[in-house]
């Protein structure tokens, strides 16, 4: 099946504010993994669904 250029954009835009986007942001999504942020480099930036975002690791202990 092809599809047209209309059917494609709504279907690969996955910006804020897109059907496709509103619906992948409604799940969690595996972006990096917990050794990848240290004492060192507590933060990390990445790009998720096209928003600019930030992981970090709380320095506050959990115990």
């Amino acid at each position: 099946m092809v599809l047209t250029p209309e059917e494609n954009e709504l279907l690969t835009r996955i910006g804020p504010g897109t059907p496709a986007g509103q619906l992948l942001r409604r799940y969690w999504h595996p972006i990096a993994v917990s050794q990848e942020l240290t004492d060192e480099q507590p933060t990390r930036f990445v790009r998720l669904l096209g928003e600019d975002l930030v992981l970090f690791k709380d320095k506050r202990s959990t115990s």
